[in-house]
């Protein structure tokens, strides 16, 4: 199981190694950060652009794909919305959740004798605390859970 970061040290092992044809300065990856616009700090987003050649853009694609062939899940975290013993109740909770916040996913799971719903596939605890924030005034008792999510898409 690998972590996003681990992913980008690996390519970036596999470029440093020659086992990438970097004859020039074009193959190489390049983290550019955008300083000319402020963040808003309700904002997740960080400004950083990743600029790659299609080579290496392929070869992150590839990695993702044998991990979702492979393992299908990765560690990351969810906001908990709903925990109870009541299967109806927790399943409308759910329904209530995605008719309210559409753009998030929601998952109804069973952990004997509880079923939980957790909304969001997040890679870190601060894009998770974000998506609490957002949530919170419908849902004042909800919390960050650590937990296997769906990799979400690299941007």
């Amino acid at each position: 199981m690998m972590k996003p970061v681990n992913r980008v040290l690996l390519i970036a092992f596999i470029c440093a190694t020659g086992f990438c044809k970097a004859q020039t300065g074009q193959d190489a990856m390049v983290i550019k950060q955008d300083t000319t616009k402020p963040v808003p700090l309700d904002v997740v987003d960080t400004n950083i652009r990743v600029i790659a050649n299609p080579a290496v853009r392929n070869t992150i694609n590839k990695v993702e794909q044998y991990q979702q062939a492979s393992h299908g899940t990765f560690s990351g975290y969810r906001v908990q919305v709903h925990f109870g013993s009541d299967r109806n109740g927790a399943s409308s909770a759910r329904t209530d959740f995605q008719l309210k916040y559409p753009s998030f996913s929601s998952y109804l799971t069973y952990q004997q004798p509880y079923f939980k719903v957790c909304i969001g596939d997040f890679r870190s605890k601060l894009e998770a605390t974000s998506a609490l924030n957002k949530i919170k005034k419908d849902y004042p008792g909800a919390f960050v859970v650590r937990d296997k999510i769906n990799p979400p898409p690299l941007h």
